[in-house]
């Protein structure tokens, strides 16, 4: 986590420039010209009933592609000629020609043409290699997507043991290549992945599992390793392999960079020493040996993933910050995919602001990014809590467990997993506004004017307690002491399921005094007193910050600023919920969402997610009202253990609550 007290020199990450250049030529990419000078061009209409289970449909597929090229080639400007590569996408002006959208469209439609021709035997694979090489020339990248890994797991599917060699479209160097285009030209890491797995794929094709490896074709290059380390270190790891006195010096220093113990002066020093390193790397590619390249500049963003928000907060109160605008617009846009996408998003505006300048609007949701960020750090409980309880009824736990995790609902990936339901669904009015009040003060309610606006966000939240066995929370979460009270080893689920989210962490309880919040140590039993104080600042910061943000901008773009704040808003509480001590995880998403399945037709689904792995259980205490324990436990008893053998988790101990409940 970022640290408010790194002091540097300068502005390292802003400063690093990177020079695209020496790659336009080796990462050079056009047309076949096989396909526009070597079939007999195509114009009328040639699709027909069965079309694909004849031999001339492929060539009439090509001819009509050969075509459509010649027409590409004579009325749009090389895309590889633009001053910046990742505008070869964007429509161009028409001039006196045909659309080139529906050129476009064409070419697409000859492409699954001819793949559908080659699924029933016909065609020629370097004929089709060549074609895909086109549609990436065109920026149909989308489409070569959906159509290699289409095929790729129909063939993994039915195992054909019979399918031709020119089936395959196992055409690795061109995959690498357009990865690389994207990757090295355009710093687009998400479309790079894309290509990269694109280039991992294996191809089997027979039944005994054979790879199409074996055929010799020169289009397999063996990628799967160089995937799995690029996608490592994406997701923030260290480099794996073994680093020593030998390895490249980046490798070292990158490792001590991600270091979540590593000193802000530490990190400093040699994030100076890294860029250094890497700039040498990457102004003298060698067409052979792009890997260490690649991974030079996936450090490098992943660095700045981590490390620019910092300097984005310290710009925030230089007095020279002005000279900085285009490598904040230029450097933010690495931020695309990260937990600070919405960062890149807004960069790209700061040029487009012609009513006021939004460059300061900018630095100032970056600084109070950076402020939530360091608060988050504060409630941070991942290593806090070994034992965490979360109380339920009977009803709601049947779902983690096998009577309710089948094949046949397709429900069978939720065993043992905990569901994660929608915001709106708790039972505080108030969740979220509590620190909206502490930060815009006597102006929450007043900025924004009109009819009351009904979107909500997609916040999902599972709430835990660190009091177990606690008679309160029976009485207000487990089935008036009718459910359950589940023990969670937090600690032992993460490290068996090695993921890193989501994140537990403590909520915040504020006191109100007069106008201000106050976060109270007699109202939060686990944050020290000095911890209690850092957070007030922060907060105060954070209040100052977001008061300048609000004059900068429109009434419509007022809810940027809970889009900033992110988690924060849903980790305070008004002190009198202090009882509870409560602990969350919060997932923000719109990606994998689920829905309840209601008993009345009549009701709406209820929205959740689910976690990522299956909890590690240390006990399943019974309500001190259960009813039936010597009855129902025997079932229940079965349930967990086969839930837990199913799940390769530990078995439960399953006790009856002590609590002397009247």
């Amino acid at each position: 986590m970022p640290d408010e007290k790194m002091k540097t020199t300068g502005y390292p990450l802003l400063s690093f420039e990177y020079n695209k250049i020496p790659y336009q030529d080796i990462l050079w990419m056009e047309p076949s010209l096989r396909l526009r000078d070597g079939f007999s061009i195509v114009t009328d209409d040639y699709e027909h009933d069965d079309f694909g289970h004849f031999s001339g449909d492929a060539e009439d597929a090509l001819g009509h592609a050969a075509g459509i090229l010649q027409q590409l080639e004579k009325h749009a400007p090389p895309p590889q000629k633009e001053k910046d590569p990742s505008t070869r996408t964007k429509r161009r002006p028409r001039r006196n020609g045909p659309d080139l959208y529906s050129l476009l469209f064409s070419l697409r439609h000859d492409f699954r043409n001819y793949c559908t021709c080659l699924k029933h035997g016909f065609g020629d694979k370097d004929a089709l290699c060549a074609l895909t090489e086109a549609l990436l020339y065109y920026g149909c990248t989308s489409t070569v997507l959906s159509e290699v890994t289409e095929w790729n797991t129909e063939l993994k599917k039915k195992k054909y043991s019979d399918v031709s060699e020119s089936c395959l479209f196992d055409f690795d160097r061109l995959y690498i290549r357009q990865a690389d285009r994207f990757l090295l030209l355009d710093q687009n890491v998400e479309e790079a992945m894309k290509f990269y797995e694109l280039a991992a794929l294996s191809w089997k094709i027979d039944s005994a599992g054979k790879p199409a490896k074996d055929f010799n074709d020169g289009y397999f290059v063996s990628f799967s390793r160089q995937y799995e380390l690029y996608t490592r270190i994406l997701k923030g790891a260290p480099y794996p392999y073994s680093v020593s006195s030998d390895s490249p010096t980046y490798f070292q220093l990158y490792n001590r960079i991600i270091d979540p113990e590593a000193s802000a002066a530490s990190r400093a020093k040699d994030l100076d020493a890294f860029l250094a390193a890497i700039k040498e790397i990457l102004d003298t590619p060698n067409p052979r040996r792009l890997h260490r390249n690649r991974l030079a500049l996936l450090m490098f963003i992943v660095i700045t993933r981590k490390c620019l928000l910092p300097e984005l907060a310290r710009l925030y109160d230089e007095p020279e910050k002005k000279r900085w605008e285009t490598a904040i617009t230029e450097k933010s846009q690495l931020l695309k995919g990260s937990e600070h996408s919405f960062l890149s998003h807004h960069a790209v505006r700061i040029a487009m602001r012609s009513e006021h300048d939004y460059f300061y609007v900018y630095l100032g949701l970056a600084k109070a990014a950076y402020l939530s960020e360091l608060i988050l750090d504060e409630l941070d409980a991942e290593n806090d809590h070994n034992k965490i309880a979360y109380y339920t009824s009977a009803e709601v736990f049947s779902y983690m467990l096998p009577e309710k995790c089948t094949e046949e609902d397709d429900t069978a990936d939720r065993l043992g997993k905990l569901t994660v339901m929608h915001l709106s669904y708790m039972n505080d009015p108030n969740e979220g506004k509590t620190l909206q009040k502490a930060i815009y003060g006597p102006r929450y309610g007043t900025l924004q004017k009109g009819r009351k606006k009904l979107a909500v966000p997609f916040v999902f939240v599972k709430c835990f307690s660190p009091r177990i066995d606690y008679l309160p929370m029976w009485e207000m979460y487990g089935d008036h002491a009718r459910g359950c009270c589940l023990v969670i080893d937090w600690v032992g689920t993460k490290l068996s399921a090695d993921e890193t989210e989501p994140t537990l962490y403590r909520v915040c309880y504020l006191r109100k005094e007069g106008n201000d919040y106050i976060v109270s140590k007699d109202d939060n039993e686990k944050l020290t007193r000095p911890r209690c104080t850092e957070i007030n600042s922060q907060l105060k910061d954070l209040r100052k910050v977001t008061q300048e943000i609000t004059e900068g901008l429109a009434e419509e773009e007022l809810p940027l600023l809970d889009e900033i704040l992110g988690k924060l808003l849903y980790l305070f509480k008004d002190s009198s919920y202090s009882y509870e001590q409560e602990l969350r995880v919060i997932y923000q998403t719109e990606e994998n969402i689920l829905h309840t399945k209601p008993k009345d037709p009549k009701d709406k689904p209820w929205l959740f997610v689910q976690t990522p792995f299956p909890l590690e259980l240390d006990e399943v205490i019974l309500g001190p009202k259960f009813p039936d324990v010597s009855t129902r436990v025997p079932y229940l008893q079965e349930q967990i253990y086969e839930m837990c053998d199913e799940t390769d988790t530990t078995r439960p101990h399953i006790t009856l609550s002590e609590i002397d409940y009247r």
